[in-house]
């Protein structure tokens, strides 16, 4: 199986859509798109990806399920030497980087600032959210890795966020999702691919293909770095 894990084009955040570039960077990534076999597509639930889809899937003759999992993972959390919150993706570099707990995928969830967030409510509907969809194209996840239970010889597609595309691939290959969240990034209609590793029969791993790839754009590179 390869996993698409695309970013909204680039958004107008007030409106909760697409701006005018990013309407033309939808329509290159579509583009991109139409050279690939994609069997089944799902997006966030939010205006910015399913445009995004909506746009990038026109004239495809695919449903496109839309999936509140997949909604923006902005979780606000507490660093001790900021005033205010933040986004989970702007803790300190100095502050995770030397709590170990933030590297442990089962205890990340109780590192201090975290643990009175709703970061693991959260992790916890996406990484639901994933295994029911994989569940559905032939992938069972037993513990950490995933079972064949039908032919999954196919190519699916989510359309969502940055840090959805972060907390979705740290589960995919067993990481904490702090980990991706502070240590990837990725512009507007961004690719990020993810295949299952199908060598050793009916238990599968996935690994990593490819992030971020905007070479679709050509030079037209230019866009929004919030990471929202």
């Amino acid at each position: 199986m390869r996993i698409l894990i695309i970013r909204h084009g680039e958004p107008d955040y007030e409106l909760d859509c697409l701006t005018e570039n990013g309407i033309f960077q939808a329509k290159k990534l579509g583009e991109r798109l139409k050279t690939i076999d994609i069997s089944a597509v799902y997006t966030s639930t939010m205006g910015r990806a399913r445009q995004t889809a909506q746009i990038a899937m026109e004239g495809r003759g695919l449903d496109i399920t839309e999936c509140d999992w997949l909604r923006e993972f902005n979780m606000e959390v507490h660093d001790k030497d900021l005033p205010e919150a933040v986004p989970v993706w702007d803790i300190l570099p100095k502050n995770w980087t030397k709590n170990k707990i933030c590297f442990d995928k089962d205890l990340f969830y109780t590192a201090e600032g975290i643990s009175d967030s709703m970061v693991k409510e959260r992790y916890d509907a996406v990484c639901k959210g994933v295994d029911s969809v994989l569940a559905e194209h032939g992938l069972e996840r037993q513990g950490e890795i995933y079972h064949v239970t039908k032919e999954h010889d196919k190519t699916i597609a989510f359309f969502c966020h940055f840090g959805a595309t972060c907390v979705t691939l740290s589960h995919l290959i067993g990481i904490s999702p702090i980990v991706t969240l502070q240590g990837f990034s990725a512009e507007p209609t961004a690719i990020t691919t993810v295949c299952t590793d199908d060598r050793f029969g009916k238990d599968v791993n996935f690994r990593i293909h490819g992030f971020g790839d905007i070479h679709h754009l050509g030079e037209n590179l230019g866009g929004s770095v919030n990471y929202k």
